[in-house]
């Protein structure tokens, strides 16, 4: 059963990257996976379990109770939560995790408040031991806890200018994972009202959680770095799993060092710390953003993508 839990789970993540080609588009996988209740265990279903946190007002966060069902209609068993509900989804994360720890690797998303709650739920795993494979944060508060040792991977959405969220996340004294902060202030089409209803954002965090899934069996990242980066008003949102530190080579610029690794030059210096016009000599190092699926050169140039676009707004759910 595990092994074509696997076969699913790569299968998926194979049959969704195929779709980002020409921009993201969404696979169905149904056929392969079975669309059941999550709560239904007679259909098999792809590893891991996926919670996901709403903000305060409940109904305002509509788009995470979206992103819960179409994780479910890819095979995930996930769900949608108000943020007060965090030490319950702590109890259940615990239970399902100590019951087969290869198949339950824990997923936490959340926006707003829901976000910091996230990290309270992260806390109380790591008392027991338990990690955290992933937790994507949609404009959390300024008052978020930091992120503890226990978390392997970290990607937060935020926008440092908004008063409402705008909470740039760091991490705990003897953290080893990555931490993405991707400050998305020059998006003016995005705010702290309907982040969490960015079709764009959407697709990027869905290929996310099936990467995980897919690959339940930790990779080797010890090479990769956290990163932060601005993305630019005209530039489309892409979420990286992290950095890695690479050496220019004599008569080698960052545009050509872009070039080889697909990536946009931009992300280049902001990953690491660099101005618009400031230069590295051969010898030095910067950071290279990349996914974990990606961590060689590839030659080939980053796909373009089309502006975001926002789901329905209307709430559904719980």
């Amino acid at each position: 059963m595990r092994q074509w839990l696997r076969i699913a789970g790569i299968a998926a993540l194979g049959a969704w990257l195929a779709g980002c080609g020409g921009g993201i588009g969404f696979i169905d996988i149904t056929g392969l996976t079975g669309y059941a209740d999550p709560s239904d265990r007679s259909t098999p279903r792809l590893p891991g379990r996926v919670f996901i946190m709403r903000g305060i007002g409940h109904i305002w966060s509509g788009g995470m109770t979206e992103l819960a069902d179409e994780l479910n209609r890819r095979g995930t068993t996930a769900s949608a939560h108000r943020h007060s509900e965090w030490t319950e989804i702590a109890d259940e994360a615990i239970r399902l995790y100590k019951s087969d720890p290869e198949r339950w690797p824990i997923v936490l998303i959340g926006h707003s408040n829901g976000a910091d709650m996230s990290i309270n739920v992260a806390t109380r795993l790591k008392a027991h031991n338990i990690p955290v494979a992933l937790i994507v944060g949609y404009d959390p508060t300024r008052f978020s806890p930091d992120v503890p040792s226990n978390v392997q991977r970290f990607i937060n959405l935020y926008q440092s200018t908004n008063v409402l969220g705008g909470g740039r996340i760091h991490p705990q004294k003897g953290f080893r994972g990555q931490l993405i902060n991707v400050d998305l202030r020059n998006h003016f089409e995005i705010g702290h009202m309907n982040i969490d209803k960015s079709r764009r954002l959407k697709d990027e965090v869905i290929a996310k959680v099936l990467q995980v899934v897919a690959f339940p069996e930790p990779l080797d990242q010890t090479q990769m770095v956290s990163i932060k980066y601005l993305v630019p008003m005209r530039a489309p949102i892409e979420l990286w799993d992290g950095g890695v530190p690479v050496t220019l080579q004599p008569g080698q610029s960052i545009e050509q060092l872009a070039k080889l690794y697909g990536v946009p030059a931009w992300a280049i210096r902001q990953a690491s710390n660099l101005g618009d016009d400031e230069t590295v000599q051969a010898g030095g190092q910067v950071i290279v953003p990349r996914h974990i699926n990606t961590l060689a050169p590839t030659g080939t140039p980053a796909p373009t993508f089309s502006e975001t676009t926002f789901g329905s707004q209307a709430y559904s759910g719980r």
